[in-house]
């Protein structure tokens, strides 16, 4: 039986242990999902950066979520991979595929936990692959993650750190990587100024939208809420929107007493700058509400049947309110309720989260 002491070494001699592969010169990481997928992988890229220093760092992304990376320190070159645009159809996905084989890395690392980036990894040629186990094209992967993730216990910055401390050395850092150029932030004010909101105004941004129906937060009680964060707070609400959700922003201003300024940002990162400029924002579940962690912009984020340990807000100034069910975790998709948990979540929890955020 070891003692104390003996067991303290063996335990040191193990974490000191060289994961990383040998003549690594070029990596590329997959991530063409979304903003908030992506996000949350700028640790884990971080960490692939901190192990492999002189490697250049390429990630495949696609054009809703690439811009995020622009500025990042870690990441050296964006592939962008355009499924309903460039890359339609099987010629130009051909093409594509010979493009990316052209590159000889030696590394990829699918991120993306999904057939098609276990694909693209073999046809890459890399030397190595790595991704989880889970997925169809697995027996591709020369190193693997075999766990299993259940509901309400990882969050997917923890998932992705796990998966790259595979090859990496150390823990990585649990923040958010999203850098924004300070003439990006001056551009946002000089809107937000030509829009009647000075830089003394205490502004309050709502985002409504949300990648799907199941987690959007019903107009009416924005609306309510907006009211009495105006009335009470003297607080101006910016309503900020996606390009496709303008009757949702017009139904909510339908619905209010006091004004409220819609504005729908061209990128993803003048959303970014607008939502740095807020004293608080309050959102749904969405690729919005990781931007404004990575910003640590103070935040209430309403969750509806999404699994929030997995994905809540990673910000010490971003608090979550969701309604507990009995029949979470779920699938949202097949909810047979309606989404109460969404639909039916009472203004009051959502007051008091804002509330408290602002004392």
């Amino acid at each position: 039986m070891l003692s104390n002491g003996e067991a303290s070494v063996t335990q040191v001699s193990a974490r000191e242990q060289d994961n990383t592969l040998p003549n690594i010169h070029k990596i590329l990481v997959i991530r063409v999902d979304g903003i908030g997928d992506l996000l949350n992988s700028t640790p884990a890229i971080a960490l692939l950066r901190e192990s492999y220093p002189s490697a250049e760092i390429t990630v495949l992304a696609r054009p809703l979520n690439a811009p995020v990376l622009i500025g990042n320190p870690d990441v050296d070159r964006i592939l962008i991979f355009d499924r309903n645009g460039k890359h339609r159809g099987i010629a130009a996905r051909l093409q594509f595929y010979r493009q990316l084989r052209r590159e000889r890395f030696q590394l990829v690392v699918a991120m993306q936990t999904a057939m098609w980036s276990h694909f693209v990894a073999f046809l890459s040629g890399a030397t190595y692959r790595l991704g989880r186990y889970q997925k169809r094209f697995r027996s591709t992967l020369t190193h693997a993650w075999r766990g299993q993730y259940r509901k309400g216990e990882t969050h997917e910055v923890d998932r992705n750190l796990e998966l790259v401390r595979l090859i990496c050395n150390g823990d990585g850092q649990r923040k958010l990587v999203f850098y924004l150029a300070p003439d990006e932030i001056t551009a946002a004010k000089a809107r937000l100024a030509s829009r009647g909101i000075p830089p003394d105004t205490f502004l309050i941004g709502i985002h409504p939208g949300g990648s799907s129906f199941d987690k959007r937060w019903p107009e009416k009680q924005y609306a309510e809420l907006a009211d009495r964060l105006s009335h009470q707070y003297n607080a101006t609400i910016l309503l900020l929107r996606g390009p496709e959700e303008a009757a949702l922003v017009r139904n909510i201003q339908a619905a209010m007493e006091s004004p409220a300024i819609s504005y729908a940002p061209e990128t993803i990162r003048e959303l970014g700058a607008l939502l740095s400029c807020c004293d608080l924002v309050v959102c749904n579940d969405s690729g919005p509400m990781h931007l404004a962690a990575a910003l640590d912009v103070p935040m209430v984020a309403i969750f509806g049947p999404t699994d929030h340990v997995a994905w809540h807000p990673l910000s010490e100034n971003a608090s979550i309110v969701r309604r507990d069910m009995p029949c979470w975790p779920c699938s949202a998709h097949q909810c047979k309720i309606g989404w109460e948990c969404t639909k039916k979540l009472p203004v009051a929890p959502v007051w008091d989260a804002t509330t408290e955020k602002i004392r």
